[in-house]
């Protein structure tokens, strides 16, 4: 008896020990994403829930332990600022029936997630010790991994590793136990080595094969409807990206994290901006292409490619080449392109959209869009001269046919919901300048000696009726690339110049190449951290011309060409200006941390409230408890269900013969007793009363057999049957 008390004790023990180390699995990304602290407190909160359990404690004590629990660690993390304990409960209370979540206590939310600890852990328990099945947990857990390992930033490789080994395990067990239990084995150590060995030799050999196996780079590249998916996802619930490149601007804003993963390496005299595509159509909240149909123009190898800003003079041509790392259904180009030398595939031709000016491969007699792994260049840097900047003006847009009237129209739109402000700003901010390209280089040095600052966190979304540039000029004044340079197109475009906005790649960082390059070659890498926009303003009879709004970055200015003449007091000027620039610059960084410390105060609550609606985890804690609920309403369905079921008929006071009917079916459907053929009632009933242990099946049969064998005799009535016939049925729960 002892020997068998010890194997079960140590058996269960096993089995929550496994279930302890995967509820880790399930709380360690929870903890990160959320920011939530005190993890050794929550663990052991999971091991008081786990030894009640395995020790099989009264129902009450168990409750009181927990709750006991549960309340001082509520008034353990409890903050001054709170509030007194019962105060603070009331109005996180109160918030939460009303839906304002932000405003709960960090004790309320650590209750309820101790709450939902607590259920899951009680359906577990019932998986374990009742239905002997940890498979439906074991697949949610690793679809949970998988799914956060997805769409944010926890790394789950090791976890999901851990968990297929903990699930494996726990799967075997529970299969072992079902299986001795059905072909009547002794439980005897004996018996368990037998089966598990093999079971642990198996796990332990499949392991170490998929650890020693080489391993598949992952997938670089997500669907576009999952990219899609994250970007919604970003938008709509107040979680930090990553950064990175996507076609997708509907929806621009939100905060994102670095990302070093590399994109692709170019090899170039220079570094050079790399250029995706351009967008015209502003909503408020993004940018969408102007139109549904997309023209384009083809091309071959060799073939000379138009886009609308022409490269500068032929002898100036330079070669460059492009690997890429991550596959794009797009080439990255620099400004200034010529024409495809060559690329690791043959027999493809390429198209180059007019509107936006990305370029795309085909192959095949269906110009099939293929994803290129490398390609060349002939390119030659645009170049601007400074006479013919100075001399462009406003009045010469409307005359200037270097742009078409549907160009002109498409890169002038402006929203009917942009607030008026905006172009009074961008009134105030251009009016001392004459020319066109003054005027845009205003707007770039406006944001520099503003108290405008760059930053990928703290960014936030436009709500409701907000604009997204308004919201970034006057209220937020921080933002990153997005934010700088849609800002700018839309305060060109409010004055009536003609702008556009560009993405693609800032010029990355020069590293040492394995490769002997060519005389003043160098290879470049470019990461996810690259990925970048920036602004193209049309500068009469000029052309198209690229700047560079956003703080930090270097931008285009080599691509002016200075007038080579005695008078040298133009050059002068712009170095005094870039001096000037650079003292303001140094000043304000200086001032910064006096100003940080000032307003800090001021802040703190504001910085605090962000910070909550940031880590806020309580929504993710509600839908995991439904769904928890679900599972143990479904799970636990066989007992609740039984209620329901005698309720049902206790209303409707069916026959006898029916009521008969539907209890046979129930015993049959829960593997209790089925009556087999050619058995007569009172026979079965017998052996169902031996089975339970009542004499009900046996009084109901009586009553039942009398309305069968005498047509003559009244039916019984449901008043004499009913406690029978209800004990049985109670005999089905699960």
């Amino acid at each position: 008896m002892e020997n068998k008390d010890l194997l079960k004790w140590s058996k269960l023990l096993f089995l929550y020990v496994l279930i302890f180390f995967m509820l880790r699995e399930w709380l360690l990304p929870v903890m990160e994403l959320t920011n939530t602290g005190h993890y050794g407190l929550l663990m052991l909160f999971i091991v008081i829930c786990l030894v009640t359990n395995i020790a099989h404690v009264h129902t009450g004590i168990s409750v009181g332990i927990k709750v006991a629990y549960i309340i001082w660690f509520m008034l353990y993390i409890q903050k001054p600022q709170d509030g007194p304990f019962i105060q603070s409960i009331t109005e996180s209370m109160r918030a939460l029936v009303t839906g304002n979540w932000t405003d709960m206590s960090d004790g309320f939310k650590t209750m309820l997630f101790l709450i939902l600890l607590w259920m899951t852990i009680y359906l577990i328990h019932h998986w374990l010790t009742i239905r002997r099945s940890i498979l439906f947990f074991f697949i949610l857990t690793v679809l949970f991994l998988a799914l956060i390992d997805t769409f944010t930033k926890y790394n789950a490789d090791a976890s999901i590793i851990r968990t297929m080994i903990l699930g494996f395990l726990l799967t075997g067990l529970l299969f072992t136990e079902r299986l001795m239990s059905e072909n009547k084995m002794k439980q005897t150590i004996g018996n368990y080595l037998k089966l598990l060995v093999p079971l642990f030799l198996l796990i332990g050999v499949s392991a170490a094969f998929a650890y020693a196996m080489p391993k598949q780079k992952a997938a670089t590249n997500l669907p576009e409807p999952i990219e899609n998916l994250v970007k919604w996802t970003n938008a709509n619930i107040n979680t930090v990206g990553k950064i990175g490149y996507v076609e997708n601007d509907d929806q621009l804003g939100g905060d994102f994290e670095r990302d070093s993963t590399p994109v692709f390496q170019y090899t170039a005299k220079e570094p050079q901006y790399m250029r995706v595509e351009s967008k015209s159509y502003y909503t408020g909240r993004g940018w969408k292409n102007a139109q549904d149909e997309i023209l384009v123009s083809t091309f071959d190898y060799g073939e000379a490619i138009k886009t609308s800003i022409p490269g500068g003079k032929k002898k100036n041509e330079l070669d460059m080449r492009v690997k890429m790392d991550k596959k794009y259904s797009f080439l990255v180009q620099p400004y200034g392109i010529k024409e495809i030398l060559r690329s690791n595939e043959k027999n493809n031709q390429f198209y180059i959209e007019l509107d936006s000016g990305k370029i795309r491969a085909t192959k095949g007699k269906d110009r099939k869009v293929v994803d290129l792994l490398s390609y060349e260049y002939v390119y030659t840097k645009p170049i601007y001269k400074q006479k013919e900047l100075d001399a462009s003006r406003m009045q010469m847009i409307a005359k200037d046919t270097g742009i078409t009237p549907k160009e002109k129209k498409e890169n002038l739109q402006v929203p009917a919901t942009l607030p008026k402000r905006v172009r009074d700003l961008a009134t105030d901010i251009t009016k001392d300048e004459k020319s066109v390209y003054d005027k845009a280089n205003a707007v770039v040095d406006y944001f520099k000696t503003s108290g405008y600052r760059y930053s990928n966190i703290n960014v936030g979304y436009p709500t409701g009726d907000e604009d997204y540039v308004d919201r970034f000029l006057f209220a937020t004044k921080v933002g990153y690339c997005d934010n700088f340079s849609t800002s700018m197109v839309m305060m060109m475009r409010s004055i009536g110049v003609p702008t556009r906005w560009v993405k693609g790649f800032s010029p990355g960082d020069k590293t040492a190449s394995t490769e002997v390059l060519k005389d003043g070659m160098s290879q470049y890498s470019v990461t996810n951290n690259n990925a970048h926009s920036w602004v193209e303003v049309y500068i009469p009879e000029v052309g198209w011309m690229p700047f560079e709004p956003t703080i930090g970055f270097e931008g285009f200015d080599e691509q002016v060409e200075e007038e080579t003449t005695q008078n040298e007091a133009p050059k002068k000027k712009e170095e005094e200006k870039k001096q000037e620039e650079q003292k303001k610059q140094e000043e304000q960084k200086k001032e910064q941390p006096k100003k940080e410390q000032e307003t800090k105060k001021e802040q703190q609550p504001k910085e605090q409230k962000a910070t909550t609606n940031t880590n806020n985890w309580l929504p993710i804690a509600f839908s995991i408890g439904v769904i928890v609920l679900a599972i143990v309403l479904f799970f636990t369905r066989h007992r609740w269900y039984v209620n329901l079921f005698i309720w049902y008929y206790n209303q409707k006071k069916p026959p006898i013969e029916q009521a008969y009917r539907v209890l046979l079916r129930r015993l049959a459907r829960h593997n209790l007793l089925v009556r087999e053929d050619g058995e007569t009632l009172a026979t079965f009933a017998k052996r169902v009363d031996q089975q339970l242990r009542t004499e009900d099946m046996s009084k109901l049969t009586n009553l039942m057999e009398r309305r069968l064998y005498d047509p003559n005799a009244d039916s019984a009535r449901w008043d004499e049957f009913k406690e029978c016939w209800k004990n049985l049925i109670n005999e089905t729960r699960g």
